[in-house]
């Protein structure tokens, strides 16, 4: 069904510092790309939706793919197989509508009030829903994940999820408690002192933790595609990361910086070769 957003402002311009995200004053350069977002999980009505799938599917260039991220609804009170199901049937709607790749979004949090571990924390319940998505689709299956709060915990949960993925996407972005420049919550309404920040600056941390992935990968633990994502606004940034080993590479408030970012690396890799 079709969701609101919650109430503007619902994103932010921020500096990622230690103790907490605080609203920029001003913007300057590449490091103004770090944005707080508090948007909830705002959807078009399925039918909307799944005509643009279809509408990006058939302007799709030759040697092109289409991915798309499905996100299950969660409801206050509901239950796990509910929310499995939910986005098994999102993921199905994605697939009949042209989607080559689905992107099982599992860094939101597992109820409509915003707070609580994010989704990929609890392994089991990541598991559940992966394999209610790859029961209902003929496609591949990428996890979508966030930050997590050590090595050792990145390593478990991907072994957990490997059996049901071909891939795994991170980071998506970090959850931080976000502020004003007097030090208030920066988003009105309750429950959203802690946001998700992306863009320039969490590169840094997003980066250490696919390095990490490609070690346990190295290790022969698990053989899974790996698509670094979280802070990657250059060109120099995208070469950094394929040169680290991964598998492709996501852009996504680098493209608001730069919507040629794409058309520059490409250039980039023709004047190298």
């Amino acid at each position: 069904m079709a969701r609101a957003a919650h109430a503007l402002p619902n994103i932010v311009a921020v500096e990622n510092r230690q103790e907490a995200a605080v609203v920029r004053s001003g913007t300057h350069g590449d490091q103004a790309m770090t944005f707080a977002i508090s948007t909830g999980l705002p959807s078009m009505d399925p039918a909307v939706w799944r005509k643009d799938v279809r509408r990006a599917k058939d302007r799709l260039a030759r040697g092109q793919i289409l991915a798309v991220g499905v996100v299950g609804t969660p409801v206050d009170g509901g239950d796990a197989e509910a929310l499995a199901l939910d986005y098994a049937r999102c993921a199905a709607w994605a697939a009949d509508a042209g989607a080559d790749v689905i992107a099982v979004h599992l860094a939101g949090p597992p109820s409509d009030g915003g707070h609580g571990p994010v989704l990929f924390e609890d392994a089991r319940a990541a598991a559940h829903i992966l394999a209610r998505v790859r029961a209902g689709v003929d496609r591949p299956i990428v996890a979508t994940l966030g930050a997590f709060r050590s090595p050792r915990l990145l390593h478990e949960t991907m072994t957990k999820l490997a059996p049901w993925v071909h891939g795994f996407s991170l980071v998506h972005g970090i959850q931080r408690r976000v502020v004003d420049r007097e030090g208030g919550p920066a988003f009105e309404g309750g429950q959203r002192d802690v946001a998700t920040v992306v863009g320039a600056d969490t590169y840094a941390a997003s980066f250490r933790q696919v390095e990490e992935a490609l070690a346990w990968r190295k290790a022969g633990d698990w053989h899974r595609a790996i698509l670094a994502a979280g802070g990657i606004t250059s060109v120099e940034r995208v070469l950094a990361s394929l040169r680290e080993g991964v598998d492709a590479v996501l852009v996504g408030t680098g493209a608001l910086a730069d919507p040629l970012l794409a058309f520059q690396f490409r250039r980039a890799r023709r004047t190298a070769a």
